[in-house]
Formats: structure tokens, C-alpha cells, sequence
């Protein structure tokens, strides 16, 4: 009997053991998002419609991060570069650029999961909540935010940790946009 009780004291001690846990497994990914790739489907919502946007963004951490608008169709094919020192926006279908030099109004963001981890790195205590669901959030205050963009959460999948949902909300705590996340490659994946 004495036996059975410690190959069961230490069974359970050995898998409690093993490996990292599922917010560390998160707080990792977060740490790899200046250099990562992903689609998001994201809908802004304010007091008199709703509009939805889907995009695809590759970040680096050398050359900055690159948005391209993929819907609405009257939007398609505008692709942004951002980088330390301008911005610069092209409509690939007619060739046409515009660089902004005076950058410093991008600094943050809300859609850049790269922009995200910097802030993230930066608090001195984040908590990673469990959802109902199983999924992960963490919840951050934007950095210089509005009342529109007051608060930014990441929701990360319960199976991969991965990022899969991203919500802002104003000071009222109201979501002024609800974005999906897919498709996501992080810096070893690139």
C-alpha cells in the first residue's frame, strides 16, 4: 500500500513537472510578435454603424511591420509600410505612393499584435486570465489611448496559445472594435 501511494505521489509530481504551463506558453508567444505574420477580420463599431475590414500584417523587427487591406474592395490592394521613420502607403493597382514622414502619430497601433508585445514587455505586472471558454486573455490599457481606444485584449487559443481574437474598448469599457485572428506565423514559422 505504501508502495501504490508514493508511485502515485510521484507520478503526479512528475507531470506537474513537465513542461511549461499554458501562461507561460503564452507569455512565450506573446514575447515572439515583433516578428510574426496574420489575417485579421475586424469589425469598428460606433454609434451610428458598424464597419468590417480584413487585412493581412507581417511585422519584423528590422524593417518595421506592412498592412495590406484585402476587403472591403474598394479598399483592396492598399498596402501601408510602417517603419522608425515614416510611413509610407501605396495603391498597388495604380502605382500611386504617399510617404508621411511625421510617423509619430503611429507609434501605437491598436491592430499590430507586434505594438502589443512592446507594451506588454513594458508593465510592470500583466495578468493572463482563463476564460470560460479555456481560452487565455490578457488585457492591457493603450498607451496615450483615447476614449475610443482605451483598452486592448488579446484572446489566445486554449489548444496552441495562439493569438485568435483582439477586442478594444473606450473608457466606457464598450468594444469600439472586435477583430478575429487567423492564419497566425510566428518568427521561427516565417
Amino acid at each position: 500500500m505504501k508502495r501504490l501511494v508514493y508511485i502515485i505521489f510521484i507520478s503526479i509530481f512528475m507531470t506537474s513537472c513537465s513542461g511549461i504551463n499554458e501562461y507561460e506558453q503564452v507569455h512565450e508567444n506573446i514575447v515572439r510578435l515583433d516578428s510574426c505574420s496574420y489575417e485579421m477580420e475586424y469589425k469598428v463599431i460606433s454609434n451610428k454603424n458598424e464597419n468590417i475590414y480584413k487585412i493581412k500584417v507581417t511585422a519584423n523587427t528590422k524593417d518595421g511591420y506592412m498592412v495590406e487591406f484585402l476587403e472591403p474592395e474598394n479598399m483592396k490592394r492598399i498596402v501601408t509600410r510602417y517603419n522608425e521613420d515614416e510611413a509610407e502607403q501605396e495603391n498597388t493597382t495604380i502605382k500611386d505612393k504617399i510617404t508621411i514622414v511625421d510617423t509619430e502619430r503611429f507609434d501605437y497601433n491598436v491592430l499590430m499584435l507586434s505594438n502589443f508585445k512592446k507594451i506588454y514587455m513594458q508593465q510592470d505586472k500583466v495578468e493572463i486570465n482563463k476564460l470560460k471558454s479555456g481560452n487565455l486573455n490578457v488585457n492591457l490599457f493603450v498607451p496615450n489611448g483615447n476614449y475610443y481606444f482605451n483598452k486592448q485584449e488579446i484572446i489566445f487559443d486554449v489548444k496552441d496559445k495562439q493569438p485568435i481574437q483582439m477586442n478594444i474598448y473606450n473608457e466606457d469599457n464598450q468594444k469600439t472594435i472586435e477583430g478575429k485572428i487567423y492564419n497566425v506565423l510566428l518568427e521561427k514559422d516565417i
